[in-house]
């Protein structure tokens, strides 16, 4: 008869069991910085410039800090006023390993009272949440010596990329959008997404059509192409220009809708046009998402954690895309939506931008970041999200918040 094992003792785990971790890191400091840098003219969406009439690059960083001496960033695009009145005092003191606890004691604030008597709207609480969730990811992920994309379930190592151009420029027609274009192409880039939907700038149906007609004829069959109206039609106009652009093999059309009604009535563009359409870089939270996706009417879901909620939220939504067969690809921020749609089967396409004088912080803030080549961004085994900044870019551009 075979003898019954020793009982363990509660203090002696045994060798098959992992020793339990030293303990639990704490937060113990929260810097913002906030970049800004003047751009050279006005890239034109539909209704409005990039970074506002007097255009500029933004861009708020957060670095939290634990008494582990294990720190991690994360990069935002608003909330700065937010830090200024206090709101990163919500994270000293706590685990970030108990993210979802943090996210939850964050998102509280955008109801009750606390942000009316500490003036913290809801959607600057939803925009400062962004940059301090992701900092945390980049320290539970250093804690493990892994990438972001693998301390959350990794899928691939690699991820599609497009980049972003086209946009209507003060002064240039479409001899200067082909030169662009060609640029992409010589670059390594097969996949582009090009502006339409200017009606209010004097740009008609027609005027798009001819503009990436143009595009389409000078970079032949084999470069994919988005379009992305930016809000900018009417649920008459949308149908009307996505039936024409329909010929021109267009891989989605984006944000066809104002912004006032684009949710509902997306329904009735979809029932109407044979091209896939693409919208949610304006949704704040899961719920918003929620409701887009459940019209049916997108077949790519573009939720921005850099912008509203942090990689918790994101998680979610792309979780309730993939049980409705939609496909993420989110707007922005290669450096952090890289590593999400590394980490999920239904990740499709990562948004890039390629030209300097659009998109300054891409090229000058970092010594180290992903590599994109030939459409293609690569992620290693860097601990985090594997990017280190240039601190004298930091230094020129940036200014304390606290």
């Amino acid at each position: 008869m075979l003898a019954a094992p020793a009982a363990l003792s509660a203090d002696t785990p045994p060798a098959d069991r992992p020793t339990p971790s030293a303990k639990p890191l704490k937060i113990t400091k929260v810097e913002a910085l906030q970049l800004e840098k003047p751009l050279k003219e006005r890239f034109w969406m539909a209704n409005s410039p990039i970074g506002g009439y007097q255009p500029k690059a933004s861009r708020l960083i957060v670095t939290i800090h634990t008494d582990g001496g294990i720190s991690g960033s994360g990069e935002g695009s608003g909330g700065a006023d937010l830090f200024r009145k206090g709101f990163a005092d919500l994270v000293i003191g706590e685990d970030p390993f108990m993210v979802g606890k943090i996210w939850e004691k964050m998102f509280a604030a955008t109801y009750g009272r606390e942000p009316s008597t500490r003036g913290w709207p809801q959607t600057g609480v939803i925009s400062a949440m962004a940059p301090i969730d992701a900092a945390i990811y980049d320290i539970m992920a250093k804690s493990a010596g892994l990438p972001v994309y693998k301390f959350l379930g990794g899928y691939r190592d690699t991820v599609p990329v497009y980049v972003t151009g086209g946009y209507y420029r003060e002064g240039k027609g479409i001899p200067e959008l082909i030169s662009e274009v060609r640029g992409y192409v010589d670059q390594g880039f097969d996949a582009i997404k090009l502006k339409v939907g200017g009606i209010s700038g004097g740009f008609s149906v027609e005027d798009d059509y001819n503009r990436v007609k143009a595009v389409r004829e000078a970079l032949g069959p084999k470069v994919k192409l988005m379009l992305d109206a930016n809000q900018g039609w009417d649920v008459p106009t949308a149908i009307r220009a996505s039936n024409r652009m329909y010929d021109l093999d267009i891989v989605w059309l984006e944000e066809p809708l104002h912004w006032y009604d684009d949710v509902e009535p997306l329904k009735q563009v979809k029932l109407n046009t044979r091209i896939p359409l693409a919208s949610g870089e304006h949704e704040l939270t899961r719920w918003g998402a929620r409701r887009l996706m459940e019209t049916g009417a997108i077949d790519v879901m573009q939720f921005d954690c850099n912008a509203h909620a942090g990689i918790t939220e994101w998680r979610k939504v792309a979780d309730m895309a993939a049980m409705s067969y939609i496909k993420m690809a989110p707007h922005h921020e290669p450096v952090l939506h890289g590593h999400l749609l590394a980490s999920i089967p239904n990740g499709y396409i990562l948004e890039s931008f390629a030209n300097p004088d659009r998109d300054p912080f891409w090229f000058e803030i970092y010594d180290r970041k992903p590599r994109i080549e030939k459409s293609m961004l690569y992620l290693d085994s860097t601990p985090g999200f594997g990017i280190e900044f240039n601190q004298k870019a930091l230094e020129k551009y940036g200014t304390k918040v606290v």
